[in-house]
């Protein structure tokens, strides 16, 4: 009697143990998987910075349309001006221009080309949320005045709901604001900073 009462208390001891060590990592699995989701996010918020930078060099504004930036990058062309010659070191590279010592050239590059990507994901998935299911970043374009000059912005956003789905009691241990979520850009002031920086 007395060996099967150890054998159960041996038996009780592991599975609390277990319960126990369960709990504890509860949390860190939970972390790892956050960061995880959210990184792969900001990943594809950054390219979007990057090709909405990529347009507004060409044509001085933001675009306000996921599926006209991916068009952008599929079929538009980037000016790369480069300077023929060499400039000393007694001038500045415009005056060597102005002298004639130093000339431009301007060469049209593919924007695929000159756009380099995170995570090697297709350019088409470029408009989805990572994890979420087929939903889209929100993104909004537009202007905004500061003294007498007009200055492009745009803001692009996902909320913790559409890229955490699937993941249990995200609610609970999450600390980034749901309403706030993972986004780069402002439309209130000429800022293309992402929040997570």
């Amino acid at each position: 009697m007395k060996t099967i009462i150890q054998i159960v208390l041996a038996i009780v001891i592991v599975v609390l143990g277990y319960f126990i060590y369960d709990s504890i990592m509860e949390p860190v699995r939970f972390n790892q998987e956050v960061a995880e989701r959210e990184g792969r996010v900001i990943d594809q918020l950054k390219d979007i910075r990057d090709v909405q930078r990529a347009h507004r060099s060409r044509y001085n504004r933001f675009n306000s349309d996921l599926d006209s930036l991916v068009e952008f990058v599929r079929n538009d062309s980037l000016p790369v001006i480069r300077a023929i010659g060499s400039v000393p070191d007694t001038l500045t590279e415009t005056e060597a221009v102005e002298l004639g010592l130093v000339e431009r050239d301007t060469l049209w590059v593919k924007a695929a080309d000159s756009l380099k990507r995170r995570g090697g994901y297709p350019m088409d998935s470029l408009p989805y949320i990572p994890y979420s299911g087929g939903e889209r970043f929100t993104m909004d374009a537009g202007k905004i005045e500061r003294g007498l000059t007009e200055l492009p912005v745009f803001e692009a956003y996902a909320l913790p709901p559409d890229y955490m789905k699937g993941v249990h009691r995200w609610r609970v241990y999450h600390t980034r604001d749901t309403e706030e979520g993972l986004r780069v850009g402002t439309m209130q002031q000429a800022s293309i900073d992402g929040n997570w920086e």
